[in-house]
């Protein structure tokens, strides 16, 4: 396993964020650098980031607080729908970087996101995922809700939801 340090984001690390995003997206799906800029200035609490020992920063976590009980399409687009004092923490994206694949970095960012979300009061962690994610987001407690309305990228989401 790959030693690595969970830390919150920085402004100096946004154009990595921005390459770590296209590397685990497809073009569609993927937020581009500017949104994610967007998104780090109106909720730069709710990004945290995997860094290796190298300081090379490897995968990050992101989403923003809402009242909603899923995420909707326009969330994706417009950091108007950041609510801070919602019941709900989203995750729009748990990125980490293909050559640091299953090496547990990304459940050591969902592990430190849900207990930022508890420290914050929130009531739900809520995302969506494809179909073949569903089994690895019930391993931390999340419950599959159905498809989505969601079709964000043009593809077939499903709607989970984690009780914290």
């Amino acid at each position: 396993m790959t030693s690595i340090k969970i830390r919150t984001i920085t402004a100096e690390d946004l154009v990595r964020l921005g390459e770590i995003e296209a590397l685990c997206f497809p073009a569609a799906e993927a937020a581009s650098p500017a949104v994610l800029k967007d998104r780090w200035r109106a909720f730069s609490s709710s990004f945290l980031g995997a860094e290796a020992a190298n300081g090379l920063l490897i995968g990050f976590i992101n989403g923003c607080c809402t009242d909603s009980p899923v995420i909707r399409d326009e969330m994706f687009l417009s950091t108007t729908h950041h609510c801070p004092q919602g019941k709900n923490q989203s995750i729009f994206g748990l990125d980490v970087a293909p050559a640091y694949w299953k090496q547990g970095i990304g459940a050591q960012l969902m592990e430190a996101f849900i207990s930022l979300a508890r420290q914050a009061g929130r009531e739900n962690i809520i995302l969506t995922c494809k179909a073949h994610l569903i089994p690895y987001y019930e391993k931390f407690g999340y419950k599959n809700n159905g498809q989505s309305a969601s079709s964000h990228g043009g593809a077939i989401w499903y709607d989970m939801t984690l009780k914290l």
